[in-house]
């Protein structure tokens, strides 16, 4: 070859390399030109395209596994990709075979964990059993509770194990009421309902803003009887009348059933001197307050709270008698107060008992929680008045 032809090969050459680098690398198994968007193109009307076939196991041992890694997955029957990292790997499951069963035994639920009303739901699980399984697949389910409602059943993708098995759903939320929750299950093809209990609340409670329950007393400060229903009104639990920042009672509640010790006239001895500022403060609980411990006087805030984010009903027929210990004011579904009245602040004589409730705040100023039949409400009053103390937990 001559040198002028060395050197025009070498030309084309290079320019034939130089183009072939500008251009994008395209690959097409069993046909002609692959698409314009395809780097690799199978084409083919006899076949498919086969991925590697792995366990769970197998697909784990893999070292270092590209983010959109593709296996199929024999254990599960998926398509997996990985949707994660090289050093976190995440599976994601495509096309999985849905799976059967013949049977789904709501009625042999095992649970674990109990519900109560106004509490939220921690470590609740429900185990439902099935039988007749393929060993197929099944997705995610989340299934909202119906009676008692603010219930969710949330059960993670998976597959059935082959013939028996159970599937465990975990229970979130918080039940409004106490009651019967009802699940409504729709799984391999089988449905059924899972019924759960929903206890009372464990104690009385009430919110105290748009969030938060804080626990009262079950009772009146000097009730006679704390054993007895909270939630309906009656003298045993009506308690007795202190004044603002005092920590003696100033007179004492009912004693006996209907009329017993009615205490409706003046009280000998009614101190009228106000207690000085700070006698009782929303800082802290002081000496002055007389709730038991662990327990102190609602602030004016709290009892706003109360007003304002709790479902009020009435309890009895609101009417004014010295005996009338059959009405009170039910705040959310776990707090009722008995309308109790009023103490003059004059002369300590009983005012307005079965018509109108009044409770103490710690706040300056004798705040307090007011309400009648219909109207619930905050506001100041004089420091000598005897009115009805309900402690909240500290």
């Amino acid at each position: 070859m001559k040198k002028r032809e060395r050197i025009h090969l070498a030309i084309i050459i290079a320019v034939s390399s130089l183009s072939a680098s500008l251009l994008p690398a395209q690959v097409v198994v069993g046909g002609g030109t692959p698409d314009g968007s395809a780097v690799l193109e199978v084409q083919s009307t006899v076949g498919g395209v086969l991925f590697n076939r792995l366990t769970t196991a197998q697909r784990d041992a893999i070292v270092a596994p590209a983010t959109s890694l593709t296996v199929y997955n024999t254990d599960t029957h998926c398509l997996e990709v990985n949707v994660g990292t090289t050093s976190t790997p995440e599976w994601g499951q495509i096309n999985c075979r849905p799976g059967t069963i013949s049977s789904l035994d709501c009625a042999g639920v095992t649970a674990t964990g109990t519900l109560a009303a106004e509490l939220s739901a921690s470590g609740v699980t429900i185990s439902v059993p099935y039988t007749g399984s393929d060993g197929g697949s099944y997705s995610r389910k989340v299934v909202a509770s119906a009676g008692v409602t603010g219930l969710i059943a949330t059960l993670v993708a998976g597959n059935f194990a082959v013939g028996a098995g159970t599937l465990s759903f975990t229970v979130t939320g918080i039940p409004g009421v106490a009651g019967t929750a009802t699940f409504s299950l729709n799984i391999g093809g089988q449905t059924c309902d899972v019924n759960m209990t929903v206890a009372p609340p464990p104690t009385c409670r009430a919110k105290v803003d748009a969030v938060n329950y804080k626990n009262f007393m079950c009772y009146n400060l000097g009730a006679a009887n704390t054993s007895a229903d909270p939630f309906t009104p009656s003298w045993e639990i009506n308690g007795g009348y202190w004044q603002w920042g005092r920590l003696v009672q100033a007179a004492a509640g009912p004693a006996g059933s209907g009329y017993g010790q009615a205490n409706d006239g003046a009280v000998i001895g009614w101190n009228t001197m106000n207690a000085p500022d700070g006698s009782w403060s929303d800082a802290s609980k002081t000496a002055n307050d007389p709730c038991p411990s662990g327990y102190r006087l609602p602030s004016r805030a709290q009892w706003e709270g109360v007003v304002a984010h709790n479902t009020i009903t009435n309890e009895g027929s609101f009417s004014i008698s010295a005996t009338n210990y059959g009405s009170g004011k039910k705040f959310g579904n776990s707090l009722m107060l008995p309308s109790a009245g009023n103490r003059n602040s004059g002369n300590g004589a009983l005012e307005v008992r079965g018509y109108l409730g009044y409770y103490w705040s710690s706040t300056g100023f004798a705040w307090y929680l007011g309400f009648d039949y219909g109207n619930a409400f905050n506001t100041s009053g004089n420091r000598t008045n005897g009115r009805s103390v309900r402690c909240i937990e500290e």
